[in-house]
């Protein structure tokens, strides 16, 4: 999965590719520990990233501040 990270004013863009897997396993954590901390709510996204695309995924993570160059495959 690769992604577009800042486009400077005609430059090419630098594409990034994601280890969509890593990402995944790391978002189940991250709602699974939410779930069982007493946020219920959380599990409705939990079932949400198993179903996600990698692109879809990409956009969830950064609307969660999560930084996808933790999973940068280098």
């Amino acid at each position: 999965m690769s992604r577009q990270q800042g486009v400077d004013s005609g430059k090419r863009a630098r594409m990034a590719t994601i280890d969509v897997d890593k990402l995944r396993d790391y978002m189940t954590d991250y709602f699974g520990t939410a779930v069982f901390n007493g946020f219920p709510a959380a599990i409705l996204d939990l079932s949400d990233i198993e179903s996600m695309s990698g692109h879809e995924l990409c956009q969830k993570a950064e609307s969660l501040g999560i930084d996808l160059r933790d999973f940068e495959i280098r």
